[in-house]
């Protein structure tokens, strides 16, 4: 596997847009300047970049590739690009009390045309980073998962999830503070999991087993919840539930059935957002640490859960608010409040919402049709809002993917590369 990195050093010239930001007194959050700092050549396609890209205190982690043997985890230092550790999937790695072993990067399949690739999800539980890993590369083989120190890159501990020869692989499905789930499941491609699994809790401390059930899988992990899905009996529906990340104990179980995990919105901030059907308006939102569902005061349009202070469901469809009115910004604060409707942007822009952290909401920001010629404004980029709906960050017209943001870091995923910019007040 070939890989370049380049370093640049770029300043993202500012746009008049960016000037909204803080037009609404009192909640207003400062606009911000975005610096592209390095960016890694990479395999995996950009688009397919979050889940795999995390930024940790002050480094990137990055995992490249997919399958077993063909995969490289990979450390950076945020503000500098360089290298700090690199674990090389393409060669056996000696793991704690079991001996050598391969990186196994797998998990959920994911189509982004005009292919399909393993989605594995990079999340580590403090220091820890759990990654799947296998025997051999391939055929009927051991596999299990490995904690990796996020400092130094050494395999901190291993854990074998099936001790006999099979097909079936473990994948991370879920990551709570201290706790990881690994789903044991075949196959773990495009129709994961076609079969019942079995998912084992770990404690991501130790690698030690604290529960497991069969017929359930992760979906995500927040504070000391995890979100599973439970197959339902002669069925091929699933049920989710909202766990007790260490005991495994329910908090809430749905009645509404899920075709699939995929159907999985987002989890941030204690609330995970559920489209059971995937029809629009029918949506459950529930909060993880004490299994209270959220009722939801709009339905006409697709809301997104971001994990803001305080953390808001946030509805910008583009079309269904233009055909109201003014395209608005329509969010409502968590856990209790109503909606509200934000400042209206010229031209019909639409924003989808992707991440949020602190006072500030990012997501892609396009253009939509209007009915008069300065309506269509030929614009996109991935953008920073505040809770007003006003714009605080230049637009980086790329069309890339945000793969992580914190206060002081944005990783986007483009065509053949991940990009990181340090992001400063202006």
């Amino acid at each position: 596997m070939l890989v370049r990195r380049r370093t640049l050093v770029l300043g993202a010239a500012a746009v008049p847009l960016v000037a909204a930001c803080g037009a609404s007194p009192g909640k207003a959050a400062p606009p911000l300047k975005l610096d592209k700092t390095w960016e890694e050549a990479l395999v995996t396609p950009g688009e397919a970049l979050p889940g795999r890209a995390r930024i940790v205190g002050d480094t990137v982690v990055l995992a490249d590739g997919s399958g077993t043997g063909k995969v490289r985890l990979v450390c950076f230092g945020a503000a500098d690009g360089v290298r700090r550790w690199t674990l090389d999937g393409s060669k056996p790695t000696m793991l704690p009390g079991i001996g050598s072993g391969w990186l196994s990067i797998v998990g959920p399949a994911r189509y982004f045309s005009p292919i399909t690739i393993q989605n594995p999800g990079v999340r580590p539980a403090g220091q820890i980073l759990p990654i799947p890993y296998a025997a051999a590369q391939q055929g009927a083989t051991t596999s299990g998962v490995i904690g990796v120190d996020v400092r130094t890159g050494d395999p901190a501990w291993a854990f074998v999830a099936t001790p006999s020869a099979t097909t079936q692989r473990t994948m991370v499905t879920a990551v709570a503070e201290s706790v990881v789930l690994a789903t044991v499941s075949a196959p773990y491609g495009p129709y994961f999991p076609a079969k019942s699994p079995t998912t084992i809790a770990l404690d991501a401390r130790t690698g030690t087993e604290l529960w497991r059930a069969d017929g359930v899988t992760g979906l995500s992990g927040d504070g000391n919840s995890v979100v599973v899905v439970r197959r339902k009996a002669n069925s091929t529906a699933w049920l989710p539930e909202v766990r007790d990340a260490r005991t495994g104990q329910p908090r809430w179980s749905g009645t509404n059935a899920l075709s699939g995990p995929y159907e999985h919105d987002a989890t941030a901030a204690d609330f995970v957002l559920l489209n059971p059907g995937s029809e629009r308006g029918v949506y459950e939102l529930v909060q993880l640490s004490n299994g209270h569902q959220i009722k939801l005061t709009e339905k006409d349009a697709t809301p997104i859960v971001v994990g803001t202070q305080p953390p808001l469901l946030v509805w910008d469809s583009g079309q269904s608010w233009w055909a109201k009115g003014p395209n608005g910004f329509v969010t409502q604060a968590l856990p209790k409040g109503s909606t509200a409707k934000g400042k209206d942007r010229v031209g019909s822009l639409e924003f989808r919402a992707a991440l949020g952290v602190g006072p500030y909401i990012w997501g892609e920001l396009q253009s939509k049709q209007g009915s008069k010629k300065e309506e269509v404004i030929k614009y996109a980029g991935t953008v920073a809002l505040d809770r007003t709906g006003a714009i605080c960050s230049p637009p980086m017209r790329d069309g890339a993917a945000i793969a992580d943001v914190t206060g002081n870091w944005l990783l986007l995923g483009l065509k053949d590369h991940l990009a990181v910019h340090r992001i400063r007040s202006a």
